[in-house]
């Protein structure tokens, strides 16, 4: 089931980057595993799935020391709590989540005392939504300034999820926007767009999403 879904996707991406102009290789499918038994990640990147992502930091943990053969990436992408930071720090390829000054900080801090340069995504919370992490799109431009002069984080780029009961494509171009205009006024490359999940990650690649959030698709529902 997993290797037949895979292959869907694949060509639903490869049609969705011919439809917008951009090359397949522009795209990391990243497979969301939460709640999903580590037999299913082995049976993912066996059928060629090279990146997953966890929402919670004991999965992440519990999985990433179990399971880390050469050419699986794990991705962070839930909620981090600084106290939990040292569990990510080092072990993820990528964190998604960074959504304050305070935890960025505190990544920076924890990767200099691992000897690391962790790379991150800044979570924007586009929908100004209480459930959800992340920072508002008005106060992003602090956060980035003081996350720049951090030396042991990079930031790669921004990371959003739409509210679930409106259109995701606005919002997907808003974060494009976005993410265009901190390049110009800060000077500096955020090449990464975090953006589209299983319903919605043909919008967001029409849109420039680099990593799309693909859990249900691959993995059936919870």
């Amino acid at each position: 089931m997993i290797a037949q879904n895979l292959d869907a996707i694949s060509k639903k991406i490869g049609e969705a980057t011919i439809a917008a102009g951009r090359d397949v290789s522009e795209i990391t499918l990243i497979g969301v595993t939460k709640t999903k038994p580590l037999k299913m990640i082995k049976e993912a990147f066996e059928a060629g799935l090279t990146d997953v992502g966890e929402n919670y930091v004991e999965d992440f943990s519990d999985k990433q020391t179990s399971y880390h053969p050469s050419g699986l990436n794990y991705h962070f992408i839930g909620r981090l709590p600084t106290k939990k930071v040292r569990k990510i720090v080092g072990k993820a390829h990528l964190i998604h989540s960074v959504g304050s000054v305070k935890l960025a900080k505190k990544i920076d801090l924890v990767s200099s005392e691992e000897k690391v340069c962790q790379d991150i995504l800044i979570q924007v919370n586009q929908g100004g939504e209480l459930s959800k992490s992340g920072i508002e799109p008005a106060d992003i431009e602090a956060l980035v300034e003081e996350a720049l002069a951090l030396p042991n984080i990079r930031i790669r780029g921004l990371m959003s999820i739409p509210p679930f009961h409106e259109p995701a494509q606005p919002y997907f171009t808003q974060l494009r926007h976005l993410r265009d205009n901190l390049q110009e006024k800060m000077g500096t490359e955020l090449p990464f767009l975090s953006m589209g999940m299983s319903g919605d990650f043909v919008e967001a690649i029409s849109e420039g999403a680099t990593h799309i959030r693909v859990g249900t698709a691959i993995f059936g529902s919870r």
